[in-house]
């Protein structure tokens, strides 16, 4: 347990990476309810704001931080916790992954302001508003990285473009516009709750533009993928139809040549002085037929 600040109004508690037992002890001795000591426990909880007549409110988050290593959860994968319990005259933090957000809170905010003058509120907000902003980076490199796709499909060989990579994007993009939509649901309950203020309006508002640019990214990536898959379709059927060409050609040449290799005794060309140049002028004149009219049907 660490006591991040105190004033004559309030204290702020964070507990990182806590026990049952701990959570369990600071949960008696400010009234906390059981089930959201169990949403603070379970790692792949997705935001949620809870309050109750104890006037204890409960309000769960996620930032982000990737994991390197593939997950069943994609919440999990991509972003970690904070439980944050609101109380009267106390705000405690809950989390087990490490995380810089308290830090800048403290050098941008605590650091910088009169101590009588920091209240409960004001804290909040700072950690909402730095949490919202861990999902900013990681937007801008995915939009780059549709963008450089892009560029490979319209003016260089798609072929060089790796389902793979497609999929990984779309996986990040779709995780954090998830727990973006389930963080403004937060916001929006914790509103309905509280007086709606200009800051936690400003809160809102940087949520939902953090949701429409991930969400554009999803758009963006199942676009690529269309594209990239009705490329990969157009191409087939160009060797498709090159292959076919080359068979309309052969086959009736095929035909005429496994007509004389039969080898019966009465075949009277067989006897034919001119019996072979004919065959083949004959040949000729087939392929010629059906250049004409393939170029006729626009086939070539």
């Amino acid at each position: 347990m660490q006591i991040l600040f105190e004033n004559e109004k309030f204290k702020w508690i964070n507990l990182q990476n806590p026990t049952k037992i701990e959570l369990n002890e600071i949960a008696t001795k400010y009234c906390f309810q059981k089930l959201t000591i169990e949403d603070s426990l379970e790692p792949g909880h997705l935001p949620k704001y809870e309050s109750d007549d104890s006037k204890v409110s409960f309000l769960l988050i996620r930032f982000f931080d990737k994991e390197h290593r593939m997950l069943k959860n994609t919440v999990r994968e991509f972003s970690h916790k904070i439980s944050i319990y609101i109380g009267t005259d106390f705000i405690v933090t809950v989390h087990q992954k490490e995380t810089d957000i308290f830090e800048k809170i403290q050098k941008k905010y605590l650091a910088n302001t009169d101590p009588s003058k920091i209240i409960i509120k004001g804290i909040l907000y700072r950690i909402i508003s730095e949490t919202i902003k861990t999902y900013e980076e990681p937007a801008y490199q995915m939009d780059e990285e549709v963008n450089q796709l892009e560029h490979l499909i319209f003016t260089d060989d798609f072929r060089k473009i790796k389902l793979p990579t497609l999929y990984k994007i779309k996986r990040e993009a779709t995780a954090c516009k998830k727990i973006l939509d389930y963080t403004l649901e937060a916001l929006k309950e914790y509103r309905a709750d509280n007086k709606k203020t200009s800051s936690s309006q400003d809160l809102y508002e940087e949520n939902v533009k953090m949701l429409h640019l991930h969400s554009q990214i999803v758009d963006d990536v199942q676009s690529l993928l269309t594209i990239y898959l009705s490329l990969n379709g157009q191409k087939s059927n160009e060797i498709m139809q090159t292959l076919t060409v080359f068979s309309a050609f052969f086959l009736p040449l095929t035909f005429i040549a496994g007509i004389y290799g039969m080898n019966f005794d009465f075949m009277p060309e067989l006897n034919y002085k001119l019996g072979y140049p004919i065959c083949l002028l004959v040949m000729l004149l087939v392929v010629i037929f059906i250049y004409f009219w393939f170029r006729k049907k626009k086939y070539l």
